[in-house]
């Protein structure tokens, strides 16, 4: 059995002295640094919190303006192909009425060389139709 002398008491005041020991040596400074560590985690999750945010931010300004440069360039290309079709079809109405100017010219041509060539063929014309009266009756017209 246990017996109540005392060693008992010297043992509870050696368990007392290592107890206060121990928490001044070990368990304190353990504490301190747990709680420290608790602090850094705390300010780095604080700090990952921020950075996502401000990500999150970034990419949300990056979307925005990468929609409105899309735009823009949409909008670029389409003029660009509205003032080429105007070129274009600038360029084919030029060539329209140039064509029209030279055709109005070939005919006016065509007109004078024949107006000159009934004038050239004109004296020659009774002589023709008396030719062929001639060959179509078989005889001398008069």
């Amino acid at each position: 059995m246990i017996e109540v002398n005392f060693t008992l008491f010297i043992q509870i005041i050696n368990f007392l002295v290592l107890m206060f020991i121990l928490n001044i040596v070990l368990y304190k400074p353990i504490l301190k640094v747990l709680d420290a560590r608790d602090q850094r985690i705390d300010g780095q999750q604080t700090e990952a919190k921020k950075v996502v945010d401000a990500c999150q931010t970034l990419l949300v300004d990056y979307n925005h303006k990468l929609y409105n440069a899309k735009i823009d360039a949409m909008n670029a290309k389409n003029a660009a192909r509205n003032e080429a079709s105007e070129e274009a079809n600038g360029i084919i109405e030029k060539a329209r009425r140039n064509a029209e100017e030279i055709i109005s010219q070939m005919q006016q041509q065509m007109a004078s060389e024949i107006a000159q060539a009934k004038k050239e063929l004109e004296p020659e014309l009774d002589v023709m139709a008396a030719t062929i009266a001639q060959q179509i009756l078989g005889r001398k017209a008069a």
